[in-house]
């Protein structure tokens, strides 16, 4: 159980942090730094050794297609390009939901990774990152080092479970507020944690505004837990959640502004953060049902308990304790799971990634019950006790690790978003489009499925990210889809079947390609894929079994097992054009020394927003702080050259971001010296 805490009451200030834990061998063992490092290389192997053993496979799951677009749209067009590409009913909008594509755009342009591989880095990166940050916090909080390798490895288990794997954003998002958490504390007294506070929010708003609005919405009901503990004290519970609840209202502010007035020179709707699919609700029901038997409840499901009891354990005194008090409020988003009971059709299950709690109380459960017995290991029955709860909670992680390879296909290389074969019909279309038509030539790409059930919409969607990775960098931009027969397309009339998506879909997507092709002033180019085209009115014209009569606007090209061909046959010209898997050692030197240069700007800041961190603290924070600095200088980079971001533009605003780490720690740092008192009093 969760070691004895100091009672605050209204008129006391907030406990000291507790001293370190050195009660064994083992917690001199798990305390040591080659310890905490051992854990963060053992996440990164086990998430990331399937794109060594496997160097040319693509991201697992299908959305990363889309993150790959948008990272090669930020880096080869104008900004506002980005947030232009928005397609029928918005499927495709992202608003400015940018942190992704800039860390994207840093990853490609600074430190040299091929397109393909920025999305799956990111895959590996991002859960590790949050797993660390999230046993470091709770290291922060009870100074026992066993909690750091018990919840980050916990939660790391949990990453694999579908709530995450391939929700890019919603994860990047999740790490930011994994870190500011951190601050939520120390934001009572100084400025330095409250501006890495507001910083990570504001980030969390440049990622996922909805998720933001939640967490700020828990911030509140936080104080409000408080007050009512304390018995309506509000003067007290201003003074010490005010200054977090301010500047978490200040970061929504500005997310708000940002969006509406438009950075980037383009306004974007707050609607363009989520987009549910026009699905009815048995079909959430059925998704989220998925979704709970992949978390293996009967298996974690005691875990959790375990970590709630343990943090209730401690009376009253939960409340004024932040870890306690944040795992159990933050529990709060997954009401939202519960809406069917309403008869309301939303996706009920994505209430899952829009909170770290449960994932939290798992780590704590475990650790509990670990400490628990190691506390007792005087008696035999306990040290056996202790052996026997590790091996099992063990057990329960490494399964739960295990599943998730085995649910998501991480470690297949024929389960990523790109299939092979698909890959290689792209690359020959890119190499012929390159060669053939100019970069203001609109691509549609004519697709259909022989499932005209409402689901034709996901097929829609993944058809139309997946395409874009098919085009030359600068044309990106001018991809566009139509729905149902080739025939039907030419002849400039929409494909309807009888059923409500399908035929809302195919006139919206001709309608925007009609117009798209008006405006360019130039005749496209109509694509077959076989890829798009498996089944449905195409599927024998993709393959070359039947030949389609050409007419109408454009040219049309066939593209199937690897070649891209007239109607007729004919091949048209253009080699493919294909990024190479195997870089070479000395790339990858150069790659390894860029990514440690992009980590400078969060170690400098560290020092300033969390002056006392210890070992495990600064290796959980500082690559979050490097991130969110280096995205945050990103965005305001592009704000003011309005390029593409490039090169010289990415290294530029890494330099920015090492300077406003500068600037953090200098002026967060001088009160404390001016006024002859140390940091921890500061």
């Amino acid at each position: 159980m969760p070691p004895p805490m100091t009672q605050t009451t209204p008129n006391q200030p907030a406990p000291e942090r507790p001293s370190p834990r050195r009660s064994g061998a083992v917690d001199r063992i798990l305390g040591h730094p080659l310890a905490y490092l051992a854990t963060a290389l053992l996440l990164l192997a086990v998430f990331g050794s399937t794109f060594i053993t496997n160097p040319d496979r693509v991201a697992p799951t299908k959305d990363p297609a889309y993150y790959t677009w948008r990272t090669e749209a930020l880096v080869s067009e104008d900004p506002g390009t980005l947030l232009d590409v928005q397609g029928a009913f918005d499927m495709f909008a992202g608003g400015y939901r940018v942190a992704a594509p800039v860390l994207g755009g840093f990853l490609r342009e600074a430190a040299g990774f091929s397109s393909l591989k920025v999305t799956a880095f990111l895959m590996v990166l991002v859960p590790v990152a949050t797993a660390l940050l999230l046993g470091g916090y709770a290291y922060r909080q009870r100074k026992d080092p066993l909690i750091f390798h018990v919840v980050a490895i916990g939660a790391a288990s949990l990453y694999l479970t579908p709530p995450f794997v391939g929700y890019l954003d919603n994860i990047l998002c999740l790490m930011f507020l994994a870190a500011a958490i951190w601050f939520i504390g120390p934001a009572r007294e100084t400025w330095g944690p409250r501006i890495a506070l507001f910083i990570f929010l504001l980030l969390a708003g440049f990622t996922h505004p909805t998720t933001l609005v939640i967490f700020c919405l828990i911030l509140g009901a936080m104080a409000v837990v408080r007050l009512l503990f304390r018995r309506f004290d509000l003067r007290s519970v201003l003074r010490d959640d005010g200054p977090t609840l301010l500047t978490a209202f200040a970061a929504a502010v500005v997310t708000v502004l940002i969006w509406q007035i438009g950075l980037w020179g383009t306004s974007a709707s707050l609607g363009e953060a989520a987009l549910p699919p026009p699905y009815g609700s048995s079909f959430f029901v059925d998704r989220m049902v998925l979704w709970l038997d992949a978390m293996r409840p009967a298996l974690n499901g005691p875990l959790f308990l375990i970590g709630i009891v343990g943090v209730l354990a401690m009376g009253r005194r939960w409340a004024e304790d932040d870890l306690s008090r944040l795992t159990i409020v933050w529990l709060a988003p997954l009401a939202g799971a519960f809406g069917f009971l309403a008869g309301i059709a939303y996706p009920y299950y994505r209430f899952f990634n829009t909170t770290l709690s449960w994932v939290l109380l798992v780590g704590l459960g475990g650790y509990f019950l670990i400490r628990f017995f190691l506390d007792r290991t005087g008696q035999t029955l306990f040290a056996v006790g202790a052996a026997v709860v590790t091996l099992a909670v063990g057990f329960i992680f490494a399964t739960n690790l295990a599943d998730g390879f085995s649910v998501q296909g991480w470690n297949d290389p024929n389960k990523g978003w790109l299939a092979p074969q698909t890959r290689a019909d792209l690359d020959a279309l890119r190499g012929a489009l390159d060669e053939n038509v100019s970069r203001d030539t609109p691509v549609v790409f004519v697709i259909d499925d022989e499932d005209a059930s409402f689901q034709i919409w996901g097929h829609t969607k993944l058809s139309g990210n997946t395409s874009r990775y098919g085009l030359p960098r600068e044309q990106i931009d001018q991809a566009y889809l139509y729905l149902g027969s080739l025939e039907s397309f030419l002849g400039g009339e929409p494909t309807t079947r009888g059923e409500e998506t399908y035929d809302d879909l195919s006139p919206a997507l001709l309608d925007e390609s009609d117009r798209a092709i008006e405006a360019s002033g130039e005749e496209p180019v109509v694509v077959i894929a076989s890829a798009f085209n498996v089944s449905g009115a195409n599927a024998e014209i993709a393959t070359r079994e039947r030949q389609a009569s050409e007419a109408g606007e454009g040219q049309v090209w066939v593209l199937h097992d690897g070649e891209v061909t007239t109607l007729d046959g004919e091949p048209v010209a253009g080699a493919p054009d294909a990024s190479p898997d195997d870089p070479g050692p000395l790339h990858i030197l150069l790659v390894l020394v860029a990514l440690a240069l992009l980590l400078v700007p969060g170690v400098i800041a560290l020092r300033g927003v969390l002056p006392d961190a210890e070992f495990p603290e600064a290796l959980a924070l500082a690559p979050a702080l490097s991130m969110a600095l280096l995205a945050l200088a990103g965005v305001v980079v592009l704000a003011l050259l309005r390029s593409p971001f490039s090169t010289p533009v990415a290294w530029a605003s890494a330099v920015v971001a090492a300077v406003a780490g500068a600037a953090l720690w200098f002026f967060t740092r001088r009160p404390a010296r001016e006024s002859g008192r140390g940091p921890a009093q500061a």
